[in-house]
């Protein structure tokens, strides 16, 4: 029998490139989002190895649920994806305190639900994995990305704890680190931009400039199967690596944040952005 795997977050992007990969390399996966008709044609795409479920992570009835499916076909759950993810952005200080819940309510402890419901079954087998789909922005912060940046170092250090608890248990744990990938995340974070651009916002300027840098990132940057490929490596391996960073390009950022002073950091990132620009003009 295939090993089978739960994937969150499957309905487009990293989430659904991964189901069809997992499928194609001999996964029984069980494709997880809110909407279920979103997931209709994929269920299609895995040679009959993909299941599509119902589940909103943020509702522990939903999870409970979906993982009553599985059960009820006689399946122990070797591996999850912890996909399922919102992008909250704009300046910290126009983001109410509801958006900040919406985003840790997904992002965080959305993914400390479905993972607190499949732990008792790995542990009692002896062995699973863990894989959680974290952000480059868990550890570079970009401006007007706190609410998702706060949300994925979380995960960050979440996943280093339960990392370390889940050794004995024989039950693995690793972080998937993304950079700008092209998927229609983009598309929502330059929707959510948009709202603080307008005449009278408090940071129009800055906001414009980031948004027109951003606008860049995700339609020049890799396909979603380069984070697939990652988690497929981290559910197949024998000794998978705690983080992955994709694309691996990224690595020299990440150097350059752990080395160098964050004075330093600030400055390139202002240039990289095109927000040294706004500095210049004595703003």
């Amino acid at each position: 029998m295939y090993q089978s795997v739960l994937v969150t977050g499957a309905s487009s992007g990293i989430g659904e490139a991964t189901a069809v990969l997992l499928a194609h390399k001999g996964f029984r996966v069980f494709a997880a989002a809110r909407r279920i008709e979103k997931l209709n044609e994929l269920s299609g795409l895995g040679g009959g190895r993909i299941t599509a479920l119902a589940m909103d992570v943020t509702d522990d009835a939903s999870v409970s649920k979906a993982l009553t499916e599985i059960a009820a076909e006689g399946i122990t759950l070797f591996g999850v994806v912890n996909n399922a993810g919102v992008s909250v952005m704009g300046p910290f200080e126009k983001i109410s305190a509801d958006e900040w819940r919406r985003q840790f309510e997904t992002n965080v402890i959305g993914l400390a639900n479905v993972t607190r419901a499949v732990l008792p079954q790995m542990r009692e087998a002896g062995r699973g994995r863990i894989v959680n789909i974290g952000s480059l922005t868990g550890r570079i912060a970009a401006p007007f990305q706190a609410p998702y940046a706060a949300s994925k170092h979380a995960v960050e250090g979440l996943s280093d704890a339960l990392r370390r608890e889940l050794a004995p248990h024989g039950v693995k744990v690793s972080v998937i680190r993304p950079g700008f990938i092209n998927t229609p995340f983009g598309h929502q974070e330059q929707e959510a931009l948009s709202k603080f651009t307008g005449d009278g916002e408090p940071y129009a300027d800055q906001v414009r400039i980031f948004k027109e840098w951003h606008a860049r990132g995700h339609p020049n940057a890799p396909p979603p199967t380069i984070v697939a490929e990652a988690a497929l490596h981290a559910l197949t391996v024998d000794r998978p690596y705690s983080r992955y960073t994709v694309p691996a390009k990224m690595l020299g950022f990440l150097a350059l944040r752990n080395l160098m002073p964050s004075s330093v950091v600030d400055r390139i990132f202002e240039r990289v952005t095109g927000l040294n620009e706004f500095r210049r003009r004595g703003k």
